[in-house]
């Protein structure tokens, strides 16, 4: 997997995009600056603990820039772009972050160019915590968590800290080289969350309590819904290459989005309930939240998620 860091950055609008840019930002007393925005979504989400693979952070745009409309999604595709458009959204916030890999040419023939030409051409900026998100104190995978009212949280990999650490590995628990992680909320984190119930509670309670804040799940389970558990492994998405982790933490129970079927078989070995509810369905709830705290911070902008958005499966 390539893990250099793609950006683009437009510096250079023509007169029509600067037309544009001025009807997306509502350029007036009630916009604020894009860098704000910045600042505010790495309280929220600090990228230090953000995957090392991943590709975070402000992905398109001008950080002076003024925004007068955020918008929050899990993936930013072509429906949910043409909602941007319509809605003349300055900064989307995209849960998954496009462009993903580096680059080395932007056309309209190729998916991703398309939507990143299409974005430009309206000065619409675009913004991704990707995991940091889903590792953040208020992030995806303790909203989780809160749904199937977990006590003791920790992190299923705690990062490792050095005083030039920055962005972590799942796989190892260590961080790389870079900026430190020295708030003591980010010490606390890492990837993935791990926590138990008072008592023993069944499979299928707990995808009613999932049920009650998550739309549209696809639930699947390696085990019997009246299997009682008690310790639970979670991470969002595509987190079946986590089961090892899970099973080493003696987790009865691992919650993610999506696992292959050797996954599942792997989970079925070592006598642990993999619980699937769909990648979107873990996911995408957490965007309204995420909407939610950057409207709390700038009440004066119109702020919230993607209206339009649903799973394509």
């Amino acid at each position: 997997m390539v893990k250099t860091k793609a950006t683009v950055t437009s510096e250079n609008a023509t007169a029509s995009e600067n037309a544009v840019a001025s009807e997306n930002s509502t350029a007036s007393v009630n916009a604020v600056k894009l860098r704000e925005l910045i600042d505010a979504l790495q309280r929220i989400a600090p990228l230090g603990i953000a995957e090392s693979w991943d590709n975070v952070g402000l992905l398109v745009g001008d950080p002076a820039s003024s925004i007068g409309k955020v918008m929050t999604c899990l993936t930013l595709n072509d429906g949910v772009l043409s909602e941007a458009i319509d809605r003349k959204i300055g900064l989307v916030v995209s849960h998954h972050p496009i462009p993903f890999r580096p680059l080395t040419r932007i056309t309209t023939e190729d998916p991703t160019g398309r939507i990143l030409w299409r974005a430009m051409q309206h000065s619409i900026a675009i913004y991704s915590p990707h995991t940091a998100w889903d590792n953040a104190h208020e992030g995806i995978n303790r909203q989780l968590a809160g749904l199937l009212q977990l006590g003791n949280l920790r992190p299923l990999v705690p990062l490792m800290h050095s005083e030039n650490s920055q962005r972590g590995n799942s796989q190892t628990g260590k961080v790389n080289q870079g900026t430190s992680l020295d708030a003591p909320m980010e010490r606390e984190l890492g990837c993935g969350v791990i926590g138990e119930f008072a008592k023993p509670v069944r499979i299928d309670d707990l995808v009613e309590r999932l049920g009650a804040g998550i739309r549209g799940m696809s639930v699947r389970c390696t085990d019997n819904g009246e299997r009682l558990v008690n310790r639970i492994g979670i991470v969002c998405g595509s987190g079946g290459s986590m089961l090892g982790k899970a099973a080493g933490e003696r987790c009865d129970l691992f919650l993610t989005g999506e696992a292959t079927y050797h996954q599942c078989l792997e989970a079925d070995a070592r006598g642990v309930a993999m619980l699937m509810i769909g990648h979107f369905a873990s996911e995408a709830f957490s965007m309204r939240k995420l909407a939610e705290l950057l409207a709390h911070a700038f009440p004066q902008i119109e702020v919230g998620a993607s209206e339009s958005e649903s799973s394509i499966f």
